[in-house]
């Protein structure tokens, strides 16, 4: 098996988020069939904290989950592909957005608790997010800072 070595730090990037809305980039996607013969389209996200952490999530989006689908094309720049009904994993490759992740426990106890993509935030959520950013920004002080 041959692989990239990764240093202390670079693992630790990985690291389980807490619930909460996140930054993503999408690094691969691959068209697959899911085990009921649905087409489908699996994402591997990296997700970005605002304190620069990182961690990696695999996800899928298929038309039985249809709000996923579309809230996923809406932050993503996809909603023209997404009203023609068709949309490719060459088409999700490198898109960035916002999502709503999660902490899936497992129930046996048997695996460990891992992220998981609840939702995908629709536009207008990423505008206000930014705006209530910018609004603290603002409220900032300069001169009560001390450096």
């Amino acid at each position: 098996m041959r692989f990239a070595p990764k240093k202390d730090e670079e693992l630790n990037s990985f690291d389980l988020f807490p619930k909460g809305e996140y930054d993503f980039a999408v690094i691969k996607s691959f068209d697959e069939v899911s085990k009921a013969g649905n087409a489908m389209i699996k994402l591997e996200l990296d997700i970005y904290s605002e304190n620069g952490g990182r961690t990696r999530i695999f996800d899928y989006i298929l038309e039985s989950i249809p709000h996923k689908l579309k809230h996923f094309c809406q932050t993503t720049g996809l909603e023209k592909e997404y009203e023609t009904g068709d949309i490719t994993a060459d088409m999700c490759r490198n898109r960035t957005g916002r999502c709503l992740v999660v902490v899936k426990q497992d129930k046996s106890g048997e695996y460990p608790d891992k992220n998981e993509i609840k939702d995908y935030c629709k536009p207008e959520q990423n505008q206000e997010k930014q705006a209530e950013k910018k609004m603290n920004l603002d409220d900032i002080n300069e001169e009560e800072l001390p450096f």
